[in-house]
């Protein structure tokens, strides 16, 4: 080609290709995967924020008597490569400890699934409840997750919930707040 290869040269120019793709993709795992144009690169729902809607459970009281719809809340803190669920009821916080998102092109199926441990202690059962739960993505653009759960407890219900506010919230009484003022 009738060029020369001058050593500082290449290796300038190396090193700027290596800058430039470090940045790109610290960029891309922290923050770009969330913009609509960047998602195209690897598709990966954005769950973050607020849901709210209903837990129906199977669970019977003292007196065999079931308890009706429950009020529930979910809470997503997620990055490119880690999810994270807090759970609310009026009674009890749940946190998830392993977590899993499964996007499968070939058959549309979008699923998040979790093991979540109770993390508040009601003074007549000191039990550890743990349980999964396993969510299907409703839509594109989820804004619905519904699906089942199963306790230690002898315990299985569904969940349904809707996207209520990017607001990461900690509690009950704020998600509550959140959702009537939305």
């Amino acid at each position: 080609l009738g060029k020369e290869f001058n050593l500082p040269d290449g290796i300038r120019a190396v090193s700027f290709g290596i800058t430039i793709t470090t940045f790109f993709w610290t960029f891309y795992f922290s923050y770009g995967w969330r913009f609509w144009g960047f998602s195209r690169i690897f598709y990966r729902p954005n769950l973050n924020g607020t849901w709210s809607g209903i837990l129906k459970s199977d669970w019977e009281n003292e007196n065999g008597e079931k308890v009706g719809d429950i009020e529930f809340y979910i809470v997503i803190r997620q990055s490119f490569l880690r999810i994270h669920f807090t759970t609310f009821t009026d009674s009890f916080i749940g946190t998830s400890y392993s977590e899993t998102l499964s996007l499968k092109q070939e058959t549309g199926l979008k699923n998040v699934a979790y093991l979540y441990r109770k993390e508040t202690s009601q003074e007549d059962n000191e039990v550890l409840q743990e349980g999964a739960t396993e969510l299907r993505l409703i839509g594109a653009n989820p804004r619905k997750l519904e699906g089942k759960y199963w306790s230690n407890q002898k315990t299985n219900g569904k969940i349904d919930v809707c996207f209520i506010s990017k607001k990461i919230v900690d509690s009950f009484v704020d998600a509550k707040s959140l959702k009537n003022n939305a």
